[in-house]
């Protein structure tokens, strides 16, 4: 039987980015799901799920908001990159479709990503169009996700000498309260700083 639990849509207020992949397909419109990846976007999130919790259960109404205020407040102070930096990056290539919202969030040009699952390996012209990537901006690392394959991307580091390092999509919910999601975020970034720079 279906559950009669409210759902609550996490991506309400949220400016959707088309997913990557899918440009030029007949059917609906698909988007990139991986909201939580831009920090302001997480800041809603939590603001979108406290209201809901609160209508649900109106008498926890000043937690459910104090508690995504204090998180808001600690998203908005522990993560602050030096923008500067990241703006002289040549470019990020990566081998998870999930790091648009992350790009755009921090002045990053996503030149490439490329979703790569069991089954779904990166074709020879997906690899073709890396390599002259890499060397065309003179990339010195591309990027896989920490859970995800990273064959292709040793083959291209391999033929290009450039170096393979890993990101992390913040999915595992490891630890309490926001500052895992913080101190993952951070990670990103001074992975993404040193590799690049």
């Amino acid at each position: 039987a279906a559950s009669e639990a409210p759902v609550i849509d996490c991506s309400e207020g949220v400016a959707l980015l088309s997913a990557l992949g899918h440009e030029g397909h007949d059917h609906d419109e698909e988007y990139d799901p991986h909201i939580w990846m831009a920090p302001g976007n997480a800041e809603r999130m939590l603001q979108t799920i406290a209201e809901a919790l609160a209508v649900v259960d109106p008498s926890h109404l000043d937690p459910y908001r104090s508690n995504s205020g204090t998180a808001v407040k600690e998203i908005q102070s522990g993560i602050q990159p030096d923008g500067e930096a990241l703006a002289a990056l040549p470019g990020l290539l990566t081998f998870h479709d999930g790091f648009q919202y992350f790009a755009q969030a921090f002045g990053l040009e996503l030149l490439k990503a490329i979703e790569e699952d069991e089954g779904s390996e990166a074709s020879a012209a997906e690899i073709r169009e890396i390599v002259s990537l890499v060397e065309e901006h003179h990339i010195p690392a591309i990027f896989t996700e920490k859970n995800g394959s990273d064959a292709t991307a040793r083959a291209i580091a391999r033929e290009t000498g450039c170096a393979v390092d890993t990101l992390d999509m913040i999915m595992s919910g490891d630890g309490d309260g926001i500052q895992p999601y913080i101190d993952a975020m951070n990670a990103n970034l001074g992975t993404i700083l040193e590799a690049l720079q």
